[in-house]
């Protein structure tokens, strides 16, 4: 391949920008684009084998969205972007979104027009899908990030350039286990709600559909990662049930959930149904869980993504943030 005044009316979604071209993805870019991954995105690493699983065999994958970037023969920078075309419960195919899950240049490399390259044909793939609007991040169940860290200012200032809109909020959190255990006054909720039909303990085979049906009327987009998780013999849920009646739920280590997945800790889905929240309920099932795990020999919870509400929770569970990141959001008419 010619690596200068590439001719566009080939047809064969190569582009040129000089001095780089823009192209899709293809396999054996797979170590080169990881080593680089991995150069620049230094708070989140990732593997082959986990490129390989989540984004190239993502339903939703298509190598014309997945931008490769080369400079004199070698890998110099990669964006994602990427639409829905396979319905997730709770949200479709979300017609009018498109999202951009990752993006980086080689360092020596950037303030030279190869970002902006790469953005603005993620852009364009993302207007040829019909989209309208474009998120940075957002796109899940498998995510690797849900924003921009604030750590990453150079990429932070790159999307604002490029007319994205900030919208700060999500973060991180975690906690250190040893010594915890449920707190006097959530035990004594507990037998308070056991009193009134209510029940927190840990999922039973019987409880398979059940915590399906509740999921898919409740919290539709954690449906997949519930059936995922049993699939692959994960069985360390907690239910909260009323009178038989499953009201809640969390889970432990789903290997589905990213980021990253499969890593040791990683806590959630979290869940209790709407109408019967801020009764304590949810309190019961996170110490419940932790008392489990502890008596397993875990020393540490962490989650990926918590923001609003559910935000003063954690932090009244003595979870902490680790990390704060940024959603970018912009349009893409006009």
């Amino acid at each position: 391949m010619a690596h200068r005044g590439a001719d566009m009316r080939r047809g064969d979604s190569t582009t040129a920008v000089e001095p780089y071209f823009l192209r899709p993805f293809r396999p054996d870019d797979l170590a080169a684009i990881v080593a680089l991954w991995n150069r620049c995105l230094t708070k989140d690493p990732i593997s082959e084998d986990r490129f390989w699983h989540h984004i190239v065999l993502d339903a939703n994958f298509d190598p014309e969205g997945a931008l490769v970037a080369e400079a004199d023969g070698e890998i110099a920078g990669f964006l994602q972007a990427i639409v829905r075309r396979v319905p997730m419960p709770g949200v479709g195919t979300e017609p009018e979104t498109g999202f951009i899950t990752v993006f980086f240049v080689a360092p020596h490399l950037r303030r030279q027009g190869l970002g902006t390259a790469l953005l603005k044909k993620g852009l364009d793939y993302l207007r040829q899908q019909g989209r309208s609007t474009v998120s940075c991040n957002g796109y899940s169940p498998i995510y690797f990030f849900p924003g921009v860290d604030e750590d990453y200012t150079a990429a932070q200032a790159f999307l604002r350039a490029g007319g994205f809109a900030a919208h700060p909020g999500a973060v991180a959190m975690g906690m250190r286990l040893e010594g915890v255990r449920m707190p006097e006054a959530v035990r004594a909720r507990a037998e308070e709600l056991r009193a009134k039909g209510y029940e927190v303990r840990m999922f039973e085979r019987a409880d398979t559909l059940p915590l399906i049906a509740f999921s898919l009327e409740h919290f539709p987009e954690y449906g997949d990662t519930i059936r995922d998780g049993l699939q692959r013999g994960d069985e360390e849920i907690v239910v909260a049930t009323k009178d038989g009646e499953i009201v809640g739920y969390t889970q432990w280590e789903n290997t589905y959930t990213d980021p990253p997945s499969g890593a040791e800790g990683r806590f959630g889905p979290f869940g209790v149904r709407a109408d019967l929240r801020s009764k304590g309920i949810g309190s019961v099932i996170f110490y419940t869980l932790i008392e489990r795990v502890v008596s397993r020999g875990s020393r540490y919870l962490w989650f990926g993504w918590a923001g609003g509400r559910n935000l003063s929770f954690y932090e009244r569970a003595s979870c902490r943030v680790t990390r704060r990141f940024t959603l970018y959001t912009r349009s893409l008419e006009g």
